[in-house]
Formats: C-alpha cells, sequence, structure tokens
C-alpha cells in the first residue's frame, strides 16, 4: 500500500468510526464530542464536530411526572441522573411531593401542578375503593386521572413553558421530559393553541403501548397469535377491543375533553397508543428482549434498561428498615429460600395476594416470608394472621430486598418486575388491572416466571406456584440469562445521549440562516 492510500487509510477509518458512534450510541458520541471539543475547536478536525454543544448546565430541562408514588420515584430517578450530569431540572407534579422533590438533588427545582394537589380528592379515592375490583373501576380512574386532570397538567405546563420563553426566547432549546401518562401535554401535541415544546420526550415505565400489526392490544394479556395470518388475527382483536362499551367510553372522554380544549385534529388515536406516540422520542423502561417481537416499532424508542435504586429518600433520610431485618440473613444461613410478596400501589386489597401467600406457605419450614402491604401497616390489615415463617411491614425498598429474594410474588407492576427482572429473580405474578395483564404475559412469555393469570389466585395456586420455580430451575436460569441483558444499559447515559441529540440537532436548526421573507 503506498504512502497516499495509508494516509487516506489512516483518516478515512476514524472518521467512519465517528459516524457509526453518532449512529449507533449517540450518547457515547455525545462523551466523546464534550471531551474533545475544546481541543480542536479552531481545527480543520472541528468540521466533523460541526455544531458545539452549551454545556448541561445552560440546558434547562422541564420533567414531569403523574401524581402517583410509583411513577414519581421512577421519574425523580432520572431526574436525578440528569441532575448529575449538570442539567437544570425543573421537576412538576403534584404538591403532596413537594419535600420529596425538593431534597432529590440541589440541580432540581420543584414545581407544583395547578390544581389538587395528589392525583384524588379524598372522595373520590373513597369512591374509587368502593367500587368493585374489575375494568369497571380501571376505566373510572383513568377518566379521573387521565381526562380530568389534563386541563390543569396543561395549563401548568403552559405556564412554565410561557416563563421559559420571556426568559430565554429562542436563545434556549424548549425540551420537556415527561412521564407518558402525563396527559397535559396532549393538547399542544395535537393541535391546541399555546407554545409547543421543542422537543418533547416521552418517558415510559410500562410495556409499551403502542398498536402494532405483531402484538395483540395492549392490556388483553395475550401473547402474539403466530402463523401466515397473524396480522389480520390481530387488526381483528384491535378491532373488537376499541369497540368494546368501556374502551369506547374512556376514549370518546377523552376526545371530547381534547376538542373543548382547542386541538384541532379531525381525528384522533386512542388514549393508550397516543401515551406512547405523541412524543418525539420515547425512553422506555425495560430491554427488547423483554417485550413481545415488533416489525413495525418506531424508530425513536430506546430503551433504558432497570433503574438500579428507587425510592431515593429526600435528602439524608434513610427509611428505617424493620427490627426483623436480620432474620433473613440468618435464614439465608440455614439455607431457607426467600420468598418475598407485595401487593403494590395501585391494587391494594391484601386478600388478593400477600394475605392468601402467607397462607399458602405457612406450614412450609424450609421458607421465610417478606410480605409488605405498601399503603397500610401490618396491624391495620383486617383477618392479617402473621405465620411463624413469615416477616411483614408497610414497605421495605426494593432495592435493599430483593437482592436477597429467591422467589418474588408479585401483582405485575411494572416497575417491581423490572427490578426482578435486572437481579435475576424467578416470579410468580396474578394481576389483571393497568399494564398488569400486559406485563405478566411478557413474565410468562420469556420464562421468567408462572403467570396465573388472575386478580385473585388463592393459597393454593400460589403455593403451587411457588413450589414450581423452587424445585425447576428453568426459571431461573432464564431469569438469570436475562438479567445479563441490562448490564448493556445506563441510565443516565441513555437519557444524556438522547438529550444531548436533541440539543445538537437544535443547534443546528439554529444555524441555519434565515430567510428573507
Amino acid at each position: 500500500m503506498g504512502i497516499v492510500q495509508r494516509l487516506l487509510s489512516f483518516g478515512f477509518v476514524p472518521i467512519l468510526a465517528l459516524f457509526a458512534l453518532q449512529f449507533y450510541s449517540p450518547d457515547t458520541f455525545h462523551a466523546f464530542q464534550d471531551a474533545v471539543q475544546p481541543y480542536v475547536s479552531n481545527t480543520p478536525l472541528s468540521h466533523f464536530l460541526p455544531y458545539p454543544l452549551p454545556h448541561r448546565s445552560e440546558i434547562p430541562l422541564f420533567v414531569t411526572s403523574t401524581t402517583h408514588w410509583s411513577h414519581v420515584e421512577k421519574i425523580a430517578a432520572v431526574a436525578v441522573e440528569l441532575a448529575d450530569f449538570g442539567y437544570p431540572v425543573h421537576f412538576i407534579t403534584g404538591r403532596v411531593f413537594e419535600e420529596h422533590i425538593s431534597n432529590l438533588h440541589p440541580n432540581i427545582k420543584f414545581i407544583p401542578t395547578i390544581g389538587l394537589d395528589d392525583k384524588l380528592s379524598d372522595e373520590d379515592m373513597a369512591y374509587y375503593l368502593s367500587l368493585p375490583s374489575g375494568v369497571e373501576q380501571e376505566v373510572w380512574i383513568m377518566k379521573k386521572v387521565l381526562v380530568d386532570n389534563m386541563p390543569n397538567g396543561h395549563e401548568t405546563l403552559q405556564v412554565q413553558f410561557k416563563e421559559f420563553r420571556e426568559k430565554y426566547g429562542k436563545d434556549k432549546p424548549l425540551i420537556s421530559l415527561y412521564d407518558v401518562t402525563v396527559t397535559g401535554h396532549h393538547p399542544i401535541l395535537l393541535g391546541s393553541p399555546g407554545i409547543r415544546p421543542d422537543t418533547s420526550i416521552g418517558v415510559s415505565i410500562a410495556p409499551l403501548t403502542l398498536d402494532s400489526n405483531d402484538t395483540f392490544p395492549f392490556r388483553t394479556g395475550k401473547p402474539p397469535h403466530t402463523g401466515s395470518n397473524a396480522t389480520a388475527v390481530h387488526r381483528e382483536a384491535y378491532e373488537k377491543f376499541f369497540d368494546d362499551k368501556l374502551n369506547r367510553e374512556l376514549n370518546e372522554y377523552w376526545w371530547a375533553k381534547l376538542k373543548d380544549m382547542g386541538a384541532i385534529h379531525d381525528s384522533y388515536p386512542h388514549i393508550l397508543h397516543a401515551m406512547d406516540a405523541l412524543p418525539d422520542h420515547l425512553l422506555t423502561l425495560g430491554i427488547p428482549e423483554f417485550e413481545f417481537p415488533r416489525s413495525d416499532i418506531r424508530p425513536n424508542v430506546r430503551y433504558f434498561g432497570a433503574l438500579k435504586k428507587v425510592g431515593k429518600q429526600g435528602g439524608d433520610k434513610e427509611l428505617k428498615l424493620p427490627s426483623w431485618w436480620d432474620n433473613i440473613a440468618h435464614a439465608k444461613n440455614e439455607g431457607k429460600k426467600i420468598i418475598a410478596v407485595s401487593q403494590g400501589t395501585v391494587e391494594v386489597r391484601p386478600e388478593d395476594l400477600v394475605l392468601p401467600t402467607l397462607d399458602g406457605l405457612k406450614d412450609r419450614d424450609d421458607v421465610l416470608v417478606i410480605a409488605t402491604f405498601v399503603v397500610q401497616e401490618p396491624e391495620d390489615v383486617p383477618g392479617l394472621v402473621v405465620p411463624k415463617n413469615a416477616r411483614v411491614a408497610k414497605f421495605v425498598p426494593y432495592d435493599k430486598l430483593l437482592p436477597l429474594v429467591d422467589v418474588l410474588v408479585s401483582n405485575g407492576g411494572y416497575g417491581a418486575v423490572q427490578h426482578a427482572l435486572r437481579l435475576g429473580i424467578p416470579m410468580v405474578v396474578a394481576g389483571e388491572g393497568q399494564d398488569k395483564a400486559t406485563t405478566n404475559a411478557l413474565v410468562d412469555f420469556t420464562g421468567v416466571g408462572i403467570d396465573l393469570k388472575v386478580r385473585q389466585p388463592g393459597a393454593h395456586k400460589i403455593s403451587g406456584a411457588i413450589k414450581k420455580l423452587l424445585e425447576d430451575g428453568k426459571y431461573k436460569n432464564k431469569a438469570i440469562l436475562l438479567s445479563k441483558a441490562y448490564e448493556k444499559y445506563d441510565v443516565g447515559k441513555t437519557f444524556d445521549g438522547t438529550v444531548r441529540d436533541v440539543v445538537k440537532n437544535w443547534s443546528k436548526k439554529k444555524a441555519l440562516p434565515t430567510k428573507e421573507p
């Protein structure tokens, strides 16, 4: 090879590598760009990094969460990652979480949502709990939280966006990063008058709700149909699902509210699809290996793995562990298996899972059961009898408990499932509401646990499923295999990479010459 060819190859290969890095790993590319920009800014090499990006401390971010703890804890964990990178974060949620958010990080400023301090009034919460478990109860709370709260959410965002524009004009990008269940973004993204962010970044903490030719509708809890007629089977299922009375009622209620708020589109998607489809970018909790295969997934969807720690206490506060905490280590030393069971934050009836798990395992001396009730103290649980092989508490942080656990019994809350998957823990799941039917179907589909497919499976089914997980190693092996996929993901770098990509594109547009009128 001649000297000229060598020089060309030495120059071409690094340039090609840079372009590949930018395409396949934008977070790594931006980290590299930040590191080398000061050294090449006045050299010919700067042409390959043509848009010097503002420092992260100069890019304010709006981060919004639904006012519900299982959402706030996860979105707050993302906000802390971004704040650690140096971004000023304006965190918007209900005032009930003001103290928690205000103490998270010096770079995080709390902003209250206009309207209710919490997601529901005390009267509405009492009414919700009085409804029988099932679809009617679920549609009622979705209408209340997702639709009735939409105007206040929209107004809150518009107030903040207006202040941002008054302060910065067009000199800084207006970036809104939001929990996809914060429907206050929907009107402006569907044509209502007001200030639209330069970029919207949705954060999903549930399985994908996007319609697909390759899957059944979200919340049906069915694995994909296979075969040459799969697309037709799925399409028919979508038609039936969204023509169902309760689904139609929810969507018509949402559409009517959108039109009242000035949305100008002639037609709208259904609300579940819209949550994931409307933002410019979608960052979703989890990994593609724990998802039904999709050939039509949108190119703007990125997974960010699992959160290593959620539920961080504000400031220096540390949640006090139960007095019996050392019993876990003692039980493990004796060779006992640790079984954790928790009811969740929405479907909170202990008779669904916690009480039957305690009852079903009460005669086993080879296990220690750790039961948490989340929303109430154990002494307030009617009919609670604590067997000698069990320990109970209102709440124990999963980042403390799950590394010690052999089997998790859960109603299928997506965050709990992701925690368990990251640690390679097999699961028994049973739940139907919200995202749980889909999450639990994925547990079954991927072979990391057993889906009991009902809300109240009873002591016999729960204990039988636990026995099977402990005796058949295939579930544990599959969970461990899947856990290794999480090692590829870094939550902070994924979010920072997306934001830096957004800022880069904004900088490009800003650098373009303005057209004469």
